[in-house]
């Protein structure tokens, strides 16, 4: 198995084009939590040269199990792409309420902290999933076109 790295750039076939992401954070704690990946929302005809230009019509994080996808051959490494001095993950993600619909839950990673809220700010809006995506989630969602700014 090839080494994984940040700032790798992997890809996973879908019906509709290869998409395309970056892994941007190994995790801590590797029993119980997994790799956060950077995943562009454009599909690929083919692998055109890799630069952060692919992440230009934009993008979303969520937790994939990075490690796992490739011991199965389900991902297959594809570039390397340094991410920015500067970076740094979110310390917020948004997920929908379990028991109460209509309802969202916005958790912050790093206080360990969550509020619920009924309507999401614009800001909120733009907060990332939370929990970890499988391969085949994350195949549905690039190929039905899924963005931030429509899960409502």
């Amino acid at each position: 198995m090839k080494k994984i790295q940040l700032g790798n750039i992997y890809s996973i076939e879908t019906e509709k084009g290869m998409g395309l992401f970056q892994l941007v954070n190994l995790p801590e704690d590797k029993r119980n939590d997994v790799e956060m990946i950077k995943v562009s929302y454009t599909l690929y005809p083919d692998l055109s040269p890799l630069t952060d230009s692919i992440f230009k019509d934009g993008y979303f994080f969520v937790r994939f199990p990075v490690k796992a996808a490739l011991r199965r051959k389900l991902i297959d490494v594809v570039g390397l792409v340094a991410l920015p001095i500067d970076f740094e993950i979110p310390e917020q993600e948004r997920t929908e309420h379990y028991f109460e619909e209509g309802s969202w839950i916005v958790s912050n990673k790093k206080e360990g902290t969550f509020i619920q809220v009924k309507e999401l700010t614009e800001e909120q809006l733009k907060l990332s999933p939370s929990g970890v995506w499988t391969d085949v989630y994350l195949k549905e969602r690039l190929e039905e076109g899924w963005r931030l700014e429509n899960w409502k």
